[in-house]
């Protein structure tokens, strides 16, 4: 997902990519690697690991990362603090706790995109001389290492890439009288089709475009961010690092949201509840929402509820552009492992994120909650290769176009949130929100990192 200001080259990465086809994901360790590597002299205390789980997923292969390494090493003692809370919401947490002067968590697991943020702050702790000691960091392709680094410095773990696609509903398509294999040619079509859902089929939400705060880095991920792109345009100026305000594709991407608002295309709901990505996913598994630009994971808990019904009925394509193409995906390093600054025992810290990204968790993690992994060997794991979706969402991250990890881009969301947020209310038009986004950049990064086009 990253267009970063570190080591990471978009060419670089998608050459490794290819070789290898796999992309990023997860693993490092010094001489605690778990996996063949020999035991560290000395792993011992107690190590705090802290993330939080609405999906389910994970927590299994944290217990058991707990219980393997505390076999391992007698003198470990891992304690889980699980959160069952919205990432966005732990994040808040966790920043104010690592704000703090208390205790922090040994290991904690945020997304990716927060690398910069996290490093600068000097909230995250380098990883580089645990991961010149580990064996398994060899299964990593340069791009995926990479992906991870920030400065010159490995800082993260992550275990399986992000991608996103625009799912489309076949059946509610073909009850709109536009056929079930029904494809945009380009990004316009999308509204066009979701005025058709909404003339001929009163019974499904045609389209929903993540706008405001409720849909926390939604609004900017799987929104504002490809429709600025989509039309042309990018959010960071690639010569000079600055953040890109008042542009012609920034104002036709709140034109977007115009008119995909004013026309009821889009349902306000989204501006008013939390977590409205919950609901919005559901109704388009449930086929009660025709269009919906989202993470290539929600796939797997459609297909797990019922897997007939989502392979005949959802259909995945990359986002289109205003023209013919090409289309492209959003890809980014998902939500990675890191040893906090704070830590009062790093080596067990790292220990245990070593323990956790071995080949089979790794494996079997991606395959139960579908995203491509980073390890080359889990990649080659006959239960991975046997599923096309993973196959297809690995394939699809040859077009993808990577967000910047730039320090300032939390901030940057929150702009975008109150620019796409006020035209969907219909408080402002697309040229007043666009002006008005400049200067919401200018005070939240400065001036002196914010251009106009």
């Amino acid at each position: 997902m990253e267009e970063r200001k570190v080591s990471l080259s978009r060419r670089a990465f998608l050459q490794a990519m290819a070789a290898t086809g796999v992309v990023v994901a997860c693993g490092t360790s010094p001489s605690t690697a778990p996996s063949g590597s020999a035991k560290p002299a000395t792993v011992s205390g107690t190590v705090t690991v802290s993330y939080p789980d609405e999906l389910g997923a994970k927590p299994k292969y944290v217990e058991k990362a707990a219980a393997d390494l505390k076999a391992k090493y007698s003198g470990v003692d891992v304690k889980i603090d699980l959160q069952k809370i919205a990432s966005g919401d732990y994040y808040t947490k966790l920043l104010l706790a690592l704000s703090g002067g208390g205790d922090v968590p040994d290991v904690i697991h945020v997304g990716g995109d927060r690398i910069g943020e996290l490093a600068d702050a000097g909230y995250i702790e380098p990883l580089d001389k645990y991961v010149s000691q580990w064996e398994d960091w060899k299964n990593y392709p340069q791009a995926v290492k990479d992906g991870v680094s920030y400065q010159g410095k490995v800082w993260a773990i992550p275990y399986g890439l992000d991608m996103r696609w625009l799912y489309i509903r076949r059946d509610v398509m073909d009850k709109a009288g536009l056929g079930a294999d029904w494809t945009p040619k380009n990004v316009d079509d999308i509204l066009t089709a979701a005025k058709a859902v909404k003339d001929k089929n009163a019974t499904s939400i045609p389209y929903a475009l993540y706008a405001g705060v409720g849909a926390d880095t939604g609004t900017a991920n799987h929104s504002f961010v490809p429709l600025v792109w989509a039309y042309g345009g990018d959010i960071i100026d690639k010569t000079s690092g600055k953040w890109i305000g008042e542009s012609p594709a920034v104002k036709k991407a709140l034109d977007y949201y115009q008119r995909a608002y004013s026309g009821g295309l889009s349902p306000k709901e989204i501006l008013t509840t939390t977590k409205p990505w919950t609901s919005m996913r559901e109704k388009e598994g449930n086929g009660q929402l025709a269009l919906l630009f989202e993470g290539g994971w929600v796939y797997g808990g459609w297909q797990s509820s019922n897997k007939a019904e989502t392979e005949k009925n959802v259909h995945y394509v990359l986002h289109p552009t205003s023209a013919a193409g090409p289309s492209f995906t959003i890809g980014g390093p998902g939500t990675v492992w890191f040893v906090t600054s704070k830590s009062k025992n790093k080596d067990a810290a790292w220990a245990f994120i070593a323990q956790w990204n071995n080949k089979d968790t790794v494996a079997k993690l991606n395959i139960e909650d579908p995203h491509p992994v980073a390890r080359s060997d889990s990649a080659d794991v006959a239960e991975f290769k046997a599923q096309p979706y993973l196959v297809d969402s690995t394939k699809a991250l040859e077009k993808a176009r990577f967000i910047p990890t730039d320090a300032n881009y939390g901030k940057v969301i929150g702009a975008i949130q109150k620019a796409t947020g006020s035209v969907a209310a219909g408080e402002m038009s697309a040229d007043d929100a666009a002006k008005r986004y400049t200067d919401d950049l200018k005070r939240a990064i400065g001036a002196d990192k914010v251009i106009t086009q």
